[in-house]
């Protein structure tokens, strides 16, 4: 039995720029902050996304320029100015939604310009909440987006440091009991409790940011205080009941990062493969896996109707057990050979069978051979293994990243 239940970025991906468009799916955290070392090499924008937010990330210069959530450009930057005294008449349209730009880019650079030491604070900050928000988080999907066109007119922050500011303070979130994450919003459940705690003074303010509309880091700006102070307060407060820390809500995104741009040279149909194997359990197995890589899978566990499904669905490889009732894998390649359509259809046989003489006879029959694992410690190279098969055989459109 093969135990994989999802798919794994390749992590060959950190040491290659990322190609524009090309998009990388449940990726770790630390697949993200290689990637992301990476491609501030050079300018452009990274597009990440969780199941809960979606961020626009500026690189350059070794280092993030910009940091951005998506729907929380606006009330975040006005909180973070206002703060040091610097408040707008009037606010931008943000109407810009090119893909290798910032929505605020040319607003933060217009202010930069007018008060650049109050800007720089301001950037940090918000670069350091956003980090703190990705830090707590575990899976990604991202996609890189140059803009090598760029001025960038304010300096960027290094990574390497930003990961020393964040890296203690990650490691005190992860301690508390009910707060997760600085995105959480709070509602206050038991006022008099919380009168009593925080007196007559702060309770009208409080009262008014714990109506379950504001976040955590809202409301560590309305105090002037560090994020981390407010929600060491807050988890005590909801340890006690008086107030609630809701979970974050899955995101609807109006476009899925996880799944292939659709722009002119991504839009073609991702590879079909075609498994034929006796056993039901490794079917659903494999098919879950190449489907989340992004393949298109279909299957038979009748080998005698193989052929016919294969001519059928027209797929670009096959993946062949050898031993099936009624016919095993070399029959059923014979059979497929006749076909002229389906001479030059790479085949692959699958078995737990790892034998020289197999090995023999999928290379005298013009297939490839793979072996199955034969336990759940054989399966990181078993999938690394058919990772790499697929590239050569049959490669996504995403193949420069994942």
């Amino acid at each position: 039995m093969i135990a994989m239940t999802g798919s794994l970025p390749n992590t060959d991906l950190v040491s290659n720029n990322l190609a524009d468009g090309q998009v990388v799916r449940n990726a770790t955290l630390h697949i993200l902050l290689a990637a992301m070392r990476v491609m501030s090499r050079s300018t452009g924008v990274l597009q990440v996304e969780t199941k809960s937010h979606r961020w626009k990330l500026l690189l350059a210069n070794g280092g993030v320029v910009l940091a951005e959530e998506e729907g929380q450009v606006i009330p975040t930057l006005v909180r973070k100015y206002s703060n040091r005294g610097l408040n707008f008449s009037r606010l931008p349209t943000w109407e810009q939604r090119q893909a290798n730009r910032p929505y605020c880019y040319p607003f933060v650079t217009n202010v930069y310009r007018k008060h650049p030491d109050i800007t720089k604070e301001v950037i940090k900050e918000v670069v350091l909440e956003n980090f703190l928000a990705l830090h707590l988080e575990d899976n990604f999907s991202f996609v890189w987006h140059p803009a090598n066109d760029l001025k960038v007119d304010f300096p960027a922050l290094q990574l390497s440091a930003l990961e020393n500011s964040i890296a203690n303070e990650v490691r005190q979130w992860q301690k508390f009991e009910c707060v997760k994450h600085p995105y959480q919003l709070v509602q206050l459940l038991d006022a008099a409790n919380l009168l009593a705690r925080v007196g007559n003074d702060n309770f009208p303010l409080f009262a008014k940011v714990t109506t379950g509309q504001d976040r955590i880091c809202a409301i560590a700006d309305t105090f002037k205080q560090p994020i981390y102070r407010t929600a060491l307060l807050l988890d005590k407060l909801a340890q006690k009941s008086i107030v609630s820390i809701n979970a974050l809500e899955e995101r609807k995104p109006e476009i899925d990062i996880a799944a292939p741009i659709t722009t002119p040279a991504a839009a073609k149909e991702e590879p079909r493969v075609y498994i034929v194997d006796d056993s039901t359990v490794l079917l659903q197995q494999m098919q879950r896996l190449l489907s989340g890589w992004g393949y298109q899978v279909d299957f038979t566990e009748n080998a005698e109707e193989a052929t016919d499904k294969i001519l059928e669905y027209k797929p670009m490889v096959v993946f062949i057990d050898i031993n099936m009732p009624g016919l095993n894998g070399f029959d059923l390649i014979k059979q497929i050979r006749r076909q002229r359509d389906l001479a030059s259809l790479s085949l692959v046989l699958v078995t737990a069978e790892n034998s020289m003489t197999n090995n023999f006879r999928a290379r005298w029959a013009n297939c490839r051979f793979l072996a199955k694992p034969r336990s759940s410690s054989d399966t990181p190279k078993f999938r690394d293994e058919l990772r790499n098969l697929l590239r050569e055989v049959a490669p996504l459109s995403t193949d420069t990243l994942v």
